[in-house]
């Protein structure tokens, strides 16, 4: 359990603005963090349950807190998020020795955030450190609402990640899966659910599908699906840098370009557990 607490003499604003922030969220005292991605907007997006009343929930992939302080905030009896805290067990598609640094540098980053945000909140969120690979068989229990976002992208087997949230779900408990798709496969296949290997450059991207692909991993790990989003632009925040327009020259960079220039684009489903 995080036991952070705002202490007394130090400002919030300093801490915030000092922090590295992936989250854009608001704190006590008008402060809003400068993060790569809008979260409010996306709340307004996505069919995340407006009520959580005496629900145990987990949050994969946790990195600044924003998901699980949000179902908190709409009554979870119990919340956890998980999130990795070694580099050495994070699923890169790289060579290590490359980005060994960055990657530490980034998890402490995520830990530092989290724990300024749940100090400003007063959060009794629980950050562990665990895969979302090594659910089954951990000693985390059951839970009855999960959320994993902007993450599949990230993990070499995604079908497995979505197997082993299902495994520590109750049955008829639900899921929220919030991913990027590719803006090209969905209007090349609109309704054939299609994925390719996404490894360009330094960029940590094993897989990226279309919606109807990312429909189809959510339903092969046992769950059905609820209700969805639809497509939508997950909106940058503050924090986030803009690449620089790329040349005409290059056709797929422009696309790319184009296509990203105010937000990543996203889709979400709502799911029940069936298996």
């Amino acid at each position: 359990m995080s036991d952070a607490q705002h202490e007394p003499g130090v400002d919030l604003a300093a801490q915030v603005a000092a922090a590295r922030w992936y989250h854009a969220m608001p704190l006590p005292g008008g402060i809003v963090t400068p993060g790569d991605y809008d979260m409010p907007d996306v709340m307004g997006r996505i069919p995340f349950p407006e009520d959580l009343s005496g629900k145990r929930c987990l949050d994969v992939g946790t990195r600044d807190g924003f998901f699980a302080f949000e179902m908190e905030r709409r009554g979870a009896a119990e919340v956890i998020g998980i999130d990795i805290f070694d580099p050495a067990r994070v699923d890169f598609p790289h060579p290590r020795p490359k980005i060994e640094g960055e990657l530490r540098e980034g998890l402490e980053e995520r830990a530092s955030t989290f724990e300024i945000a749940a100090g400003a909140l007063g959060s009794k969120v629980q950050r562990r450190d665990l895969s979302v690979y090594d659910l089954p068989g951990s000693d985390i229990g059951e839970f009855d609402f999960a959320f994993i976002g902007t993450l599949l992208l990230h993990l070499r087997d995604p079908a497995r990640a979505l197997a082993a949230i299902a495994s520590v779900l109750k049955t008829g408990g639900t899921l929220i899966s919030n991913e990027p798709y590719s803006v090209a496969m969905a209007l090349s296949h609109p309704r054939k659910p299609v994925a390719q290997i996404e490894m360009r450059g330094p960029r940590p991207f094993w897989w990226i599908a279309n919606p109807a692909g990312h429909r189809q991993l959510v339903q092969s790990a046992g769950f059905e699906i609820v209700e969805t989003s639809g497509t939508y632009l997950m909106r940058y925040g503050a924090g986030w840098a803009r690449p620089s327009r790329p040349s005409l020259l290059n056709l797929r960079d422009m696309v790319g370009w184009l296509a990203t220039r105010r937000g990543a684009p996203h889709t979400a489903v709502l799911a029940r557990c069936v298996a």
